[in-house]
């Protein structure tokens, strides 16, 4: 049984904890079904281009001109690719299909797996760990709320594999979380802020500068994280997001070969 189709009503967020209990479903044969799919802004995380770009069988630099366009994360200058919906009236999703809905479900996008939960992340300097937090939105158009199961909100995200995804993104929350807390007097030059890009997203090219440069000749990288680096893309990103720590806030135990004359630099 479903609720009525005239469902309109937009709903302030409530705010829950991972043990916040709600219930909620989704079904192709709702009326509502892929409504959540249009007129959507979807930030897309380091993860979220590694599972879609290889399911698409893509390069990281072709699906991100194909399918994104530049963002920034909130009140940084740090860039963010968003996913780039059709230029339609709807601004739907590009992986939307009449027929099953999300072509790309077993790869969709964290903010997708979490629907309808919100998430974040409050950074606060004065506690020992950041606190995370979400919140239930119930929008107009979606029928799903108050049907079906109900779970936990530590339930919804294991049934969604969203723990594979935030084990995935740590270091890229970790870094975003560190520039956040510098303030908004702190500025990151251009150059900077692209090896952010390229290090975070665009990681078949980062692989080629690590191993196509003057990189290895700079850093010291055991030689079977190398090797690992060369085909798993998740430890080439662990390794790019502890690279990008030690670059940009001097942290972490990123080796410099001592042969290294000051001033050395590679090119991006």
């Amino acid at each position: 049984m479903y609720a009525p189709k005239d469902k309109k009503e937009l709903i302030t967020p409530v705010r829950l904890g991972l043990q916040s209990r709600f219930t909620f479903t989704c079904d192709k044969d709702m009326a509502c079904f892929t409504k959540c799919c249009r007129d959507i802004y979807i930030i897309l995380t380091p993860c979220d281009i590694i599972r879609i770009k290889n399911k698409l069988e893509m390069d990281s630099a072709e699906f991100l001109a194909g399918f994104t366009r530049p963002g920034k994360i909130d009140n940084t200058e740090l860039p963010v690719p968003v996913l780039k919906t059709l230029e339609d009236e709807d601004k739907t999703c590009p992986f939307l299909t009449k027929e099953e809905g999300c072509s790309i479900y077993d790869a969709r996008p964290a903010t997708c797996r979490y629907y309808p939960i919100g998430a974040g992340i409050f950074h606060n300097k004065d506690e020992a760990a950041d606190e995370r937090f979400f919140a239930l939105i119930k929008e107009g158009h979606c029928l799903g709320h108050d049907l079906g199961e109900e779970r936990t909100v530590a339930e919804w995200r294991t049934n969604q594999g969203l723990d594979d995804y935030d084990d995935v993104n740590a270091g890229w929350i970790e870094l975003i979380l560190k520039r956040k807390s510098l303030g908004p007097f702190v500025t990151i030059p251009d150059k900077t802020l692209q090896m952010f890009f390229m290090a975070c997203y665009n990681l078949d090219a980062f692989r080629r500068f690590v191993f196509e440069s003057r990189f290895l000749d700079v850093f010291d990288v055991p030689e079977d994280q190398l090797n690992k680096m060369k085909e798993d893309d998740i430890a080439l990103l662990d390794f790019a997001t502890k690279w990008l720590k030690k670059t940009l806030f001097g942290e972490g135990d990123i080796a410099i070969k001592e042969k290294v004359v000051e001033g050395d630099s590679i090119e991006t």
